[in-house]
């Protein structure tokens, strides 16, 4: 994005304003990165005085990929759907815990993609997890290589589009719709359905659509607003479609021998570039080779 100024201004507003971006944090990650060019030359100082007729220019997230590439080693734990100097996306698969727990603290996603950011970058990077996904679940999870760009991203999550694929037992009555319930975890870090009402309830939203019907099951594009614990599994169970092999909500059958619930897409507002990023994870043949 290259801009000309028009009038005096200091740099961080006059991003601020050029961008479109309302987010101060987003302007100073980009400026501390050295991702701000005025008049050619790398600008950090977000109270850099400019002058009508200067020019600005941010780098492009394409430029940002292009020299991260060629770093990149062939020989990645998974696959990875995404990375630059700040982020990295990897395919999570199905079984393994995200981050670590009091009984398993090597074993997980987080550690092997630290290791392989670790070792790609001569130890020079770490990652920061941004969110989770259940041991059970597949697909894209995103890692920032910066705590400011974590809480950053955490801070816009809301502005995160989250697509889900659910392959589920039986045909929804509607084709699709809007599941709408209250969640709350007990102290046994169970997750049910309550009220309004109940002490520490959180609101969970859902919407669904049926993308194909098979015999006895249904492939569901789901998309969630918030992101509780179990929300996906839960709001299907409500629907009395439960996905295939989660006995816990109440499925009866596992015909692909794994939770049909898999993180296929995720778009989100780069927080250095500030730009629209869409990241997809392919689709697992299992879930379309239903005949049943």
């Amino acid at each position: 994005m290259k801009f000309t100024v028009k009038e005096p201004a200091p740099l961080l507003d006059f991003l601020l304003k050029a961008t479109g971006t309302t987010s101060k944090t987003r302007i100073r990650n980009l400026l501390q990165h050295g991702s701000v060019v005025v008049d050619g030359a790398v600008q950090k100082r977000a109270d850099t005085a400019l002058a009508a007729g200067q020019t600005v220019e941010v780098e492009r997230k394409e430029s940002i990929q292009a020299k991260k590439a060629s770093a990149r080693r062939p020989d990645a734990p998974f696959p990875v759907l995404y990375e630059d100097d700040y982020l990295i996306a990897m395919e999570k698969p199905a079984g393994l815990l995200s981050i670590g727990t009091e009984n398993e603290k090597t074993k997980t996603f987080y550690k092997a993609v630290s290791q392989y950011v670790k070792d790609a970058s001569g130890d020079a990077e770490k990652i920061f997890i941004v969110h989770r996904l259940d041991r059970e679940v597949s697909g894209v999870m995103l890692f920032a290589k910066d705590e400011d760009l974590k809480h950053d991203l955490q801070a816009h999550w809301a502005d995160t589009e989250k697509l889900y694929l659910a392959l589920v037992e039986g045909h929804p009555a509607q084709e699709s719709g809007t599941l709408r319930t209250w969640l709350k975890e007990n102290s046994a870090m169970q997750v049910f359905v309550a009220t309004e009402r109940t002490p520490g309830a959180q609101l969970a939203v859902s919407h669904y659509r049926v993308l194909k019907t098979y015999a006895s099951k249904s492939l569901l594009e789901v998309r969630i607003e918030t992101g509780r614990k179990h929300q996906i599994r839960i709001h299907m169970a409500e629907l009395k479609c439960p996905i295939v092999g989660d006995k816990k909500y109440g499925a009866t059958s596992n015909p692909i021998r794994r939770l049909g619930l898999h993180a296929f897409s995720l778009s989100f507002t780069h927080p250095v570039t500030g730009e629209r990023t869409k990241l997809e994870a392919p689709v697992p043949a299992a879930f379309t080779r239903m005949n049943k």
